[in-house]
């Protein structure tokens, strides 16, 4: 498939390349529309085998969270990220890699071990659950240097249509290995306008998971003991 969407652009350089050494209108006019014609179909081919990559991809992906036991699923676009919640076992998982070609590190995470999470923008907290605890701490301290640090050459104008770039779960686990998990929801470069409909949607669907989060904590809260920042 690559070969054949190679060899369509190869013949749609041949044919532009030719198109500007002819003398004849009606000769340039021909060349420029099979060139033309050809770049279109390349663009459409490649646009068919991407398309039929993530499908294969796709499906390949669902054949293994297939053999993880869970009830609900979130899975990101580029299929590098995908979290999993099994409300029969009571396990959570977030499962990461950097790119297709690995295997994710499969660490179910019991629901009494899940202390916090926090719905992060722009690296700030927005909100989180409980209130007290390691990142309930982290906040304060951060809002008191982002207090001392403003700069009126920093503000944007209010006429500015404001753009996120950054959005995440942030999770507390009684893990001392790794202790703090995140899910990114919008990362690696891409950015929302705030007022436009993708960025409303992401951002409905990264609540409701905060919502999902407080709720497996919400049930072990009477046995879990919030984590502070030490003074």
């Amino acid at each position: 498939m690559r070969l054949k969407i190679l060899f369509i652009f190869l013949l749609f350089t041949v044919y532009f390349a030719l198109s500007l050494s002819l003398e004849s209108t009606n000769a340039i006019g021909l060349y420029l529309s099979i060139s033309l014609g050809l770049f279109f179909w390349g663009v459409i081919e490649w646009k068919l085998f991407i398309n039929r990559r993530n499908a294969e991809n796709r499906r390949r992906l669902e054949e293994q969270l297939a053999e993880i036991p869970h009830t609900q699923s979130l899975i990101s676009n580029d299929l590098l990220n995908i979290m999993l919640i099994d409300d029969v076992g009571n396990f959570l998982y977030i499962l990461q890699r950097d790119s297709l070609g690995e295997d994710f590190s499969i660490d179910p995470i019991s629901f009494s071990k899940v202390l916090e999470v926090a719905l992060v923008e722009e690296g700030e907290i927005v909100i989180l659950y409980p209130k007290k605890g390691l990142l309930g701490s982290t906040l304060l301290h951060a809002q008191d240097v982002i207090d001392e640090d403003v700069d009126e050459e920093d503000e944007e104008d209010e006429g500015d249509v404001e753009s996120i770039e950054a959005l995440c779960l942030r999770i507390v686990v009684d893990d001392l290995i790794n202790p703090i998990l995140e899910y990114p929801f919008i990362a690696d470069g891409h950015s929302f306008e705030i007022d436009s409909e993708e960025y409303i949607e992401v951002n409905a669907l990264c609540n409701e998971w905060y919502q999902k989060i407080c709720i497996i904590i919400k049930r072990y809260e009477h046995t879990n003991v919030a984590v502070r920042l030490w003074q």
